[in-house]
């Protein structure tokens, strides 16, 4: 296998499962050096073990991306410990369930722009000194099939999984001249939790695993994809083109 990540610092969030987890193994295999964050500890104690038996080396950090207010001493653990940040990916997500806008309640609306939305610019901005020591770091924001399609019932998740095709190409217009890119990447339909509850009707057999989706991730978080900024990317098409 290749060593494409080999001292390379990537920082992924909802690593304790699904396509966090499944990004977060890969990289390890490849070289990579992972900050793994996730809400549950033992989740993410499992998804280090699966990067260490991979060959790479995982630091987790068991971390609530609402905790806004905690960002700042996230940060002040990392600064001085990690030289650099090559990349960060944004897969920390969260959906109970799908329903119309008029009967969704403030907390669950509010709280799927927080996770979805808020908590990955938020992020970036905090880790920004990191990212610019990096000699060409790349964000990618994870979106859905929201992005391209008018879909109802999908509240606050849709709303947010929407903004964040701008939200990167944001960052890339307010970040020019800087060797960093910032992509958002739509995975489509995977076999994770989110499915069951999103399609409960539909069998999770019919959708790839998360682990076949994270070639994607790994392909616009190398150096093979520099010149690939502020894109709006199908992991389908990725995943065609690598093949």
């Amino acid at each position: 296998m290749s060593k494409r990540f080999e001292n390379k610092i990537i920082m992924v969030t909802g690593a304790s499962s699904g396509l966090g987890r499944a990004i977060a193994q890969q990289l390890g295999a490849e070289g990579a050096s992972v900050i793994a964050l996730g809400r549950v500890t033992e989740a993410l104690e499992v998804t280090q073990t699966r990067i260490e038996e991979a060959g790479g080396r995982c630091l987790c950090i068991p971390f609530d991306l609402t905790e806004f207010d905690n960002y700042g001493k996230l940060f002040l653990a990392l600064k001085d410990q990690v030289p650099h940040l090559d990349g960060l990916a944004h897969c920390a997500g969260s959906l109970k369930r799908c329903a119309p806008m008029q009967h969704v309640k403030p907390d669950v609306f509010r709280g799927a722009l927080d996770i979805h939305l808020t908590a990955p610019n938020l992020l970036t901005q905090i880790m920004f000194p990191l990212l610019k020591r990096a000699e060409s770091a790349s964000i990618i924001f994870t979106t859905c099939d929201m992005i391209e399609e008018d879909q109802p019932n999908w509240h606050g998740y849709g709303l947010a999984k929407r903004a964040l095709g701008y939200a990167a190409a944001m960052w890339q217009a307010e970040h020019p001249s800087k060797p960093m890119r910032f992509n958002t990447i739509n995975p489509g339909r995977m076999r994770t939790r989110s499915f069951e509850r999103a399609y409960p009707g539909l069998s999770p057999a019919t959708v790839p695993v998360a682990a076949d989706i994270a070639p994607a991730f790994l392909q616009v978080l190398s150096d093979d994809a520099c010149e690939v900024r502020g894109q709006l990317l199908q992991a389908s098409d990725l995943l065609e083109t690598k093949n």
